[in-house]
């Protein structure tokens, strides 16, 4: 496998139709519309990709219409996760036969662990998982979805000694991170012996504001990737340049894109596929019926927003 891509990952809606079944049309102009300007695609995600609501016969079809569409050349990052370390395995297991049948080789499976395992003995579980891996997984550590499990008892970050384990397993190779800004400076130290082992920021706001990863996982970047490509990589640049200025156009693009990000981020999955469904992308603003949809005053408030965004 290739070193994992730098800069934009494009975090995908997963677009369905109003009886719940893949719309594979729409999901064809969507991966058109961000393919160009993307250095990953992520698919398949909880939370904005719905992963943890689609039954599993879903997100195959799901994976099996991406491995259609996406350019052999552009990196696809898959989620996995199940209920328990079972369904997990069962379902990445489908998933590989699907890839090696395709002969597609840019794909990387991606896992929220702490939803189907505790951290405790989470190393051991990976490992046997792994074992049965041809393609490399990262890790997702995403403390607003395990708290949503209501189990207050239950870590919700992958602790740092766990993750310095993980790090060991020669097929995981980058994590997707969710928290505050101590923890992802901590996991980087735990890494520090991977140089290949990659971090990626998943706060939109946070990147913006203060660039320190090595790539952005932008489930934003749906609505306008043009902008967010070029934000992107005046971010990354400028982390490295010894405090080059940047141009005031980047500064009020970044300010834009701020105000939708402050709005989506309370229901992600429902304000995203409303924004696409007014680009002409989506057939449907559908989700999943288990789903939370977002309130009619939050929609009509992002739709404001998101016209003032559109017309700049």
């Amino acid at each position: 496998m290739p070193p994992l891509p730098e800069g934009l990952l494009i975090e995908l809606v997963t677009p369905l139709t109003p009886t719940g079944a893949l719309d594979v049309s729409s999901l064809a102009r969507l991966v058109q519309h961000v393919a160009p300007w993307a250095a990953a695609l992520v698919a398949g995600t909880p939370g904005v990709g719905e992963a943890l609501e689609l039954p599993p016969t879903l997100r195959q079809e799901l994976f099996a219409a991406l491995l259609d569409l996406v350019p052999p050349s552009l990196p696809l990052l898959f989620g996995i996760t199940g209920a328990t370390a079972q369904e997990t395995q069962n379902l990445v297991l489908q998933l590989e036969k699907l890839a090696l049948g395709h002969q597609v080789h840019l794909i990387y499976w991606l896992d929220l662990p702490l939803w189907w395992h505790s951290n405790r003995g989470l190393p051991q579980a990976l490992g046997q998982i792994c074992q049965d891996l041809h393609y490399p997984l990262l890790l997702m550590n995403h403390p607003h979805l395990i708290r949503g499990k209501a189990q207050p008892w239950k870590h919700v970050n992958i602790r740092t000694a766990v993750l310095k384990k993980l790090a060991h397993i020669p097929n995981i190779t980058g994590l997707i991170f969710h928290g505050d800004m101590h923890r992802f400076l901590y996991y980087y130290a735990a890494v520090a012996a991977r140089p290949d082992f990659m971090l990626y920021e998943a706060d939109e706001n946070r990147f913006l504001t203060r660039p320190g990863a090595r790539g952005l996982v932008s489930p934003g970047a749906q609505l306008l990737p043009a902008v967010w490509q070029q934000v992107v990589q005046t971010c990354l640049f400028s982390a490295q340049s010894n405090g080059q200025r940047t141009s005031p156009r980047i500064w009020e693009q970044s300010q834009l894109l701020l105000s939708l990000q402050e709005l989506y981020q309370l229901q992600p999955a429902a304000l995203l596929k409303h924004g696409l469904h007014q680009l002409g992308l989506l057939a449907h603003p559908s989700v999943w019926p288990t789903t939370p949809a977002a309130p009619a005053h939050l929609t009509e408030r992002f739709g404001r927003v998101w016209q003032q965004v559109a017309a700049q």
